[in-house]
Formats: structure tokens, sequence, C-alpha cells
């Protein structure tokens, strides 16, 4: 069923109209008889993605229950699952942890050409869109379609995350996957969720009999080239979490299952040896919403807002830590300085400002970590700290 999800205005609000009993579903059809005026059933889709209010005709045909927007306004939308509490633990998650690192955190952001929504977007040197995927995806409106979607929409990587090993395995993307975890567990800051796949070292070896590793041309003594592979390495779901949007790791193919990612040192000796075409995705110019989908005739009915009342977004306030040095702060704000300077190059001219950009990251963390070691910090505060203390304006001496 198309346009599962649909807001009922009797009072029961958002509900799944695949999980309606036939009877319940029987006398919606009967009660919904004229959709036009009896401004029943609402388009969950259009409203919260838009607020567009769509009544929409429901019928019963040969392959079952039919709910359908009425002559034209735009299609029938993807199967949306509703979210589960775990679904939404992950994505607190996500925002708390952001959002104390110093980055932007925005849930269910839409993106401008109204195509895609994040289920977390974190903004700090990257935009990263996490998604959450704890259930199948639906035939038509798969990882890799939403992907394009995000990355056309200007988004610099899709992060995504599942605790399935089915969903995982059966990705044609680039997919982080964690140890299942139960509610309490994801709500737990202190409890660590730990990356097992998605997330890798680049192996880098001139093929000898010295060197311990087996020849990918299947050649005893080594064939004397220098290879390049990967192998699952370790991280945890908050560190990914901090250090995507800082831009310390980067997505590898993200568009294909053999994706994967890693830190921009091991991403960039995997582009020069495997070529541009290992880059971490190109953007697509957006396709503009149509005026169908932008309106409908229904539109002239102003519907009361369903949603129920939302909670409070997470926030913590970062825990006191001494004076940060302006030498800190001066060589984070030339990182991002050398990582701005990116936009627009191509070829050669990327590659050597990425080069003066990784070398200026590379800097701050060493500083960050000397640091925090001298004067027995603890080193993700000292790093948060500094990071917010760049992004305010600069005063002159």
């Amino acid at each position: 069923m198309h346009n599962n999800l649909i807001y009922l205005t009797d009072g029961r609000g958002k509900v799944d109209a695949t999980q309606l009993s036939d009877v319940e579903w029987a006398q919606l059809v009967t009660d919904n008889r004229d959709s036009t005026r009896r401004h029943l059933v609402k388009c969950a889709w259009c409203w919260d993605d838009d607020r567009v209010t769509h009544w929409m005709r429901t019928f019963t045909r040969a392959r079952g229950r039919v709910i359908a927007h009425q002559p034209g306004e735009c299609g029938d939308h993807p199967y949306q699952a509703l979210e589960t509490d775990e679904h939404k633990a992950y994505c607190d998650r996500v925002e708390r942890v952001g959002g104390a690192e110093g980055f932007q955190a925005l849930r269910e952001d839409r993106a401008s050409d109204g195509r895609t929504r994040a289920d977390v977007l974190l903004i700090g040197d990257l935009r990263v869109s996490y998604e959450m995927q704890h259930s199948p995806f639906k035939q038509g409106y798969g990882a890799r379609e939403r992907t394009r979607r995000s990355l056309a929409a200007k988004r610099d990587a899709v992060a995504w995350h599942t605790d399935s090993s089915l969903i995982a395995g059966g990705a044609t993307v680039a997919m982080l996957r964690s140890n299942q975890a139960r509610l309490p567990q994801i709500e737990n800051p202190r409890y660590e969720l730990r990356i097992l796949g998605g997330y890798r070292q680049v192996l880098a070896w001139e093929c000898t009999s010295r060197e311990g590793h087996r020849c990918p041309r299947r050649r005893f003594t080594g064939c004397g080239d220098t290879h390049v592979d990967s192998q699952p390495a370790a991280i945890t779901l908050d560190d990914f979490i901090r250090q995507a949007p800082a831009g310390l790791i980067v997505p590898v193919r993200p568009l294909e299952r053999i994706g994967f990612w890693a830190t921009v040192r091991d991403y960039q000796i995997w582009v020069d040896h495997h070529g541009e075409s290992s880059r971490s995705g190109s953007r697509v110019a957006p396709r503009r919403q149509t005026a169908q989908q932008a309106d409908g005739h229904s539109r002239r009915t102003a519907a009361a807002d369903h949603l129920p009342s939302l909670t409070e977004p997470h926030t913590e306030a970062p825990l006191p830590v001494a004076e940060i040095p302006r030498e800190l702060v001066n060589l984070h704000r030339s990182s991002r300085e050398a990582q701005a300077k990116l936009a627009g190059l191509e070829g050669g001219s990327f590659k050597a400002q990425w080069k003066v950009w990784l070398s200026a990251a590379e800097k701050f963390q060493a500083a960050v970590t000397e640091h925090a070691a001298r004067e027995h910090l603890s080193r993700c505060e000292v790093e948060q700290a500094a990071k917010s203390v760049a992004r305010l304006p600069q005063q002159e001496d």
C-alpha cells in the first residue's frame, strides 16, 4: 500500500492504515465516502513535508486497501513506516552527541529541493546526513536513490546506520553496522555502541615474500607491485558522530556495496591508488518540484495540525574546562580556512590544497591532545571548547 501514513481528523491523529483492522478499515471507507467534503483523511506525507492539506480518497480493490490523492494532485508516495522507539533513541543520540561537540543539529531536516529529508543533519565543517535504518528498504525508494538525492541536495555525505546484519548485508550503499542494543542501552550516554562494519582501515604494501600479505595475483614470492586493500577497523558510534562532520572521516565509494568510511589519510591513499573514480561521490543537478506536487485543489481548506506536541531537543551544556589557549583556536581556524579553499578546485589543484588542509587538521588535533594531557583534561572537552570559540566572530586585540 502506498500513502499508508494518514492523519485522521476524528481525534486518532497520525496512523498507519495498514495496521487498521478490517472492521476499522470498512468503517473508514464508509465515513470517508465524500472525501473532499468529509475532511476526515489527510495525507501525512504532504502535511509533514510541505504543510499542504490534501484530503484523501479511501476504497478497496482486488489488490487490497487503497488511499489515493484527489485527481489533479500529486501522485502516490512511497510506503513509509512509523518511527520505532529505538529509531527515535538513535536519532536523539546523534543529536545529543553532535550538539555537545559544537555542531548544528537539525532533526527531520528537509532539503531545499524538497526531495529528501535527513533523520538528523549535523553541520560542521561538512554537512553530514545521518540516516537510521532499522527496517527493510521499500522497493523503489532504497538507500541508493535516497543517497543520490541527498548528495544532489548539497549534503556532503550520508551516514547510513543499522544494527541489523541482514539490512547491512543487503544494502547497496556504504552502511555502518553497530552491535545490537536495547532501548535503555541506546539511551544511556555511557554505553558504547561499537561499529562492527562499514568503517575500515586502508592498507598499502609492497608485494614481496617478506611483507606477509597474500599476493592478489597469487604469486607465491610476490609480484613486486604496490597493492592497496582495506580491513575492518574499530570505532564507536559516538566517535564517528564527532569526527564525520569535522571532516576527519569521509566515505569511500558511498553508492556501492563495497563502500566504506575511512580516515582522510586512508581515503587519500585509496584515491591515489584507485583513481579519481573512488572519490566520495559526485553531485547531480537537483530536479525541481512540480507544481502538482506543491499544490492541489484541496489546499483551500486550512486543517488543524494533528501532530503530537514535539519534545524539546536534547541540549547539554559542555563541562567547564580551563581557558582555551589562543593557539588552539587559531589552529582550528586555519584548518577551516584551508578546507574552504577546496571549493571549486579540481585535479592537481584540489589534491595540493587537500594536503594543505590535512596538514592543518593534523596540527590542530595534535595540539589538542598535547594540551589535554598537560592540563589533565578531557581531550573531547578541550576539542569541543576550542571549536566553539573558533566559530565565534574574531575580536581585534
